[in-house]
């Protein structure tokens, strides 16, 4: 197979989106007649920055996540959900209006405000008579970035007094507090949306005790490989900076501990929030989610302790367990899963008449949360990077095999080598993704190519813009400007 740059072409600027892809090509779910209920109140928890391979129920060592792992064996459990960015604005952008960073706009970085003129999830919830209710953590998402569209409530945790002093007001128990004052004044006549979302587990990864070194020296504590410190304050490839050397600590497992005991953390409150709720009744009727925005590369290809840059499954690679008592009967999904089918799936639950099972780009998976015998699924598509002129990182893959294609030659250099756009993986055999064996698979290669190819080369449409909506600028709040300095996302 060649190696060349297939994409490299200008930008279309604008809103005009890019086409649905043509369903006899791409979009089978595996279609049927759905059963599923309607007017279900829906619960959307998500956890930022968590991998799934640090999940007990997907396959970990340690005991990070008990809560989630009983959601996951009580629900429907995807094997393979993969982001559309591994990045958390990009990510939510992705999600909450069910189109591909590509041609929203949203794309490597916070601070890029959210087109007014793209139809939100939670918008379309209001419009059906739903309460909208949202507490999250991370100003990635802050209302000044237009991610309170379709809200009646949306609360930013950084910018509120702790709820107990000296704790961190973004912190999962502060979390946890805000979405049950939030919900426990829920009026029950009426069908609520409600999005929590948890920072943890975060770099720097400072789970409050006693959790804090639960994991360190445990049985699964490897502290033979160093890291290098840079002398520089911010470093991600290769070593880190002086300012993320925790502790003084040089040893990576150290801050492997640390983050899955922010994993531990995070669990816990998740499972204080589910425990409020079902003692009310509030879950009665009501389908659970829980995933997370992107993942985080905890060393692997010499990348640490951020996510973003690269398009490997560490920063792709997320949980996506849907639970619903007597509605869904538990079972693993081994195939690929895009987060861009979050929103028509809510929708579809959420009684929402769907032309063909889809909104925006993306298509609900309900046919595939009753039965994992659906075929036809499509190869996930997603993108990563910090390159500029639309020379992202394009990724695609299926249940065995990943096609990577680099166009920045600053990028390449980390992949395939100088000047290799195109590699592929074997995730069966190869699931550090550490071999390129595009000359062993060359059809596996070439089917994967023409999958990425449809996607990107889709036909533009207008179908998903409200021309008439506009709204004024807003300027970034200082607490937003300072959490995201404090998170690395500014500098």
């Amino acid at each position: 197979m060649t190696r060349r740059d297939p994409h490299a072409r200008p930008r279309r600027w604008g809103l005009v989106l890019t086409a649905l892809l043509i369903a006899s090509t791409s979009l089978n779910l595996g279609c049927g007649e759905s059963t599923v209920p309607t007017r279900s109140n829906i619960l959307l928890i998500t956890i930022d920055t968590l991998r799934a391979d640090h999940l007990s129920s997907y396959g970990y060592e340690r005991a990070t996540s008990p809560i989630i792992d009983g959601l996951a064996a009580k629900g429907v459990r995807f094997e393979n959900a993969i982001v559309q960015w591994p990045k958390t604005a990009p990510s939510f952008a992705s999600i909450f209006t069910a189109t591909y960073p590509k041609d929203n706009g949203i794309v490597r970085r916070v601070g890029v405000r959210l087109p007014q003129e793209l139809r939100m999830l939670a918008e379309v919830l209001r419009d059906q008579g739903f309460a909208t209710h949202a507490v999250v953590s991370n100003g990635a998402v802050a209302s000044e970035f237009n991610f309170d569209q379709g809200f009646d409530t949306y609360i930013e945790s950084w910018k509120l007094s702790p709820p107990v002093e000296g704790t961190d007001p973004a912190g999962a128990a502060a979390v946890t507090q805000l979405a049950q004052a939030v919900i426990g004044d829920h009026d029950p006549s009426r069908p609520y949306f409600l999005w929590v979302h948890y920072l943890d587990p975060h770099f720097p990864y400072a789970a409050p005790e006693p959790l804090t070194d639960r994991f360190e020296g445990d049985a699964y504590f490897e502290p033979d490989e160093q890291l290098e410190i840079k002398d520089v304050p911010i470093r991600q490839m290769a070593g880190i900076g002086t300012d993320q050397v925790l502790n003084g600590r040089t040893d990576l497992a150290y801050y492997k501990a640390r983050y899955d005991a922010e994993i531990a953390y995070a669990d816990a409150q998740v499972g204080h929030l589910l425990d409020f709720m079902g003692d009310r009744g509030l879950l009665e009727n009501t389908l659970t989610i829980l995933t997370s925005d992107h993942g985080e590369s905890l060393g692997e290809h010499s990348y640490y302790f951020d996510h973003g840059r690269f398009g490997f499954q560490p920063g792709l690679r997320v949980p996506l367990v849907f639970h619903y008592p007597g509605a869904l009967e538990p079972h693993v999904d081994p195939d690929p899963v895009e987060l861009i089918h979050l929103s028509p799936t809510i929708l579809d639950f959420a009684g929402v008449e769907l032309e063909d099972d889809r909104w925006m780009q993306g298509r609900s998976l309900s046919a595939r949360l009753e039965s994992a015998s659906a075929e036809g699924v499509r190869p996930a598509f997603s993108q990563a990077g910090y390159a500029t002129e639309r020379k992202w990182q394009q990724i695609v893959q299926d249940r065995r095999f990943k096609l990577m294609n680099v166009i920045a030659g600053d990028e390449q250099r980390w992949v395939g080598g100088k000047g290799v756009f195109l590699t592929l993986y074997d995730l069966e055999n190869d699931p550090g993704e550490t071999v390129d064996v595009m000359e062993q698979f060359p059809e596996a290669a070439e089917r994967l190519q023409r999958s990425l190819d449809q996607i990107w080369s889709a036909e533009s449409f207008s179908a998903l813009v409200d021309e008439g909506a506009t709204s004024p600028e807003r300027e970034m709040d200082d607490e937003t400007r300072r959490q995201l300095k404090a998170l690395g996302y500014l500098q």
